[in-house]
């Protein structure tokens, strides 16, 4: 019996390949079924086309020089076997596209592509954000000559509104399929302008003691020593933004995986201080004497919100995406209103207000990522952020009453600008 067993395997073998043969389509029928395809190894393929190299963006050199698709690491991408008789062109027809039910290409190559959520693990950038509006109804400070008509300095909404440097840092770490974890932080710390105007370089012939305020109305009004019959006026400001965020992140992908997102729920702590301080030397009844006016505030918001993003894969490498979120806030607020004056001025004063506000807040982005190495993608694009009910400069200068110590919390900010930077994944 036991001689007998070679021959008996070499016949169940036989059959087996009998059995398989039958059961695989004939050659040239469009049965919907695909056989594996191993995109980056050597040899003619029947019936496919050459495989063509991915984007440079997406695989760096090596996808550059390479003769076949190549993944974020620049290796060769294996392709599963796939039923696609439904795509465009049949089975045969060339109209699958791997990631892509709809074969559709946004200028880079309709075969096969990595193109699934937008992930990153850091990502460094630098922030330029501007503020809009946040002294739009405040009139300038100083005129040269007393009269309603006289010609006008110390403009602040003019002088205010240059783009202003800042940073952001983002750290993400997974916690489930899916789902992520990230924190935010992003802050400009030197929001700020200088201005000053001297009689002797604007008043005609070099006269000095030519300078009137706004709260004498031009001098038309009541004088107030120290800062009308102006030898100099002077404008100091200071501001800064920050932002931090924890958000728990869920991703999604679209029926076509060409377009994917995230939604995002957390909690975020936004902070905005100024300081205004308006300042000036004058002749006080036959000397000069100086005084100063201070508006200060800081504003500390914080409280949850929702949001999301969405990104759609352009080509091989290259994504535009859209992101928004908002959230309902408690504006922990703190006004100070201080004075300086001359003897024979108004009284000194030094008075601070703060309480709590219902705030609300909401920002929105649209960037640009573009792969650069396996492991190193660039990153920019455009950013607007609101806030509301806000104890802000802009809104409690009184321009009737220099010792005015009410505090408004009315008030809204919106920044906008531009950031840049890198993505980094491990």
């Amino acid at each position: 019996m036991n001689r007998h067993l070679p021959t008996l395997q070499r016949a169940l073998a036989a059959f087996a390949v009998c059995l398989l043969q039958s059961a695989l389509p004939a050659s040239g029928q469009n049965s919907g079924y695909q056989s594996p395809t191993f995109f980056g190894q050597s040899g003619p393929t029947s019936g496919m086309a050459a495989p063509m190299p991915a984007s440079p963006l997406a695989g760096g050199m090596p996808a550059a020089g390479g003769d076949a698709y190549m993944d974020a690491h620049g290796q060769p991408i294996v392709m599963p076997a796939s039923y696609c008789q439904s795509c465009p062109g049949g089975a045969g027809g060339g109209g699958c596209g791997y990631g892509d039910p709809m074969a559709v290409d946004f200028g880079g190559y309709a075969s096969p592509d990595q193109c699934g959520p937008h992930y990153f693990d850091v990502a460094f950038e630098t922030v330029f954000l501007q503020g809009e509006d946040l002294f739009q109804n405040v009139v300038p400070f100083t005129s040269v000559g007393a009269g309603v008509n006289a010609p006008r300095f110390l403009d602040i909404e003019r002088d205010f509104g240059e783009y202003e440097p800042g940073w952001q840092i983002a750290a993400r770490y997974d916690v489930g399929p899916l789902s992520m974890i990230e924190a935010t932080y992003m802050g400009l710390y030197d929001i700020s302008f200088r201005d000053q105007v001297r009689s002797v370089d604007v008043a005609p012939g070099g006269a000095n003691f030519q300078l009137f305020s706004v709260f004498s109305n031009f001098g038309t009004g009541t004088l107030v020593p120290g800062i009308d019959d102006g030898l100099v006026h002077r404008l100091d400001y200071e501001s800064d933004l920050q932002s931090t965020e924890i958000s728990f992140r869920r991703y999604w992908v679209g029926n076509n995986p060409r377009v994917s997102g995230s939604l995002l729920m957390g909690f975020r702590y936004l902070r905005m201080t100024e300081d205004l301080n308006f300042s000036s030397d004058a002749l006080v009844i036959a000397a000069v004497e100086s005084a100063s006016r201070l508006w200060s505030s800081e504003n500390d918001l914080l409280g949850f919100q929702v949001g999301g993003d969405g990104w759609i894969c352009l080509r091989q490498g290259l994504r535009f995406g859209c992101e928004g979120k908002a959230g309902i806030y408690n504006n922990r607020f703190k006004f100070r209103h201080m004075g300086d004056f001359p003897a024979a001025g108004p009284a000194d004063f030094d008075v601070t207000a703060e309480g709590n506000d219902v705030a609300f807040a909401a920002e929105g982005d649209a960037s640009f990522v573009a792969d650069i190495l396996p492991s190193w993608s660039l990153r920019g694009g455009y950013r607007v952020m609101y806030m509301n009910s806000l104890a802000t400069v802009g809104n409690n200068i009184d321009p009737t009453n220099v010792s005015s110590t009410a505090v408004l919390t009315t008030s809204d900010a919106l920044y906008h600008g531009f950031h840049g930077g890198l993505e980094y994944v491990w």
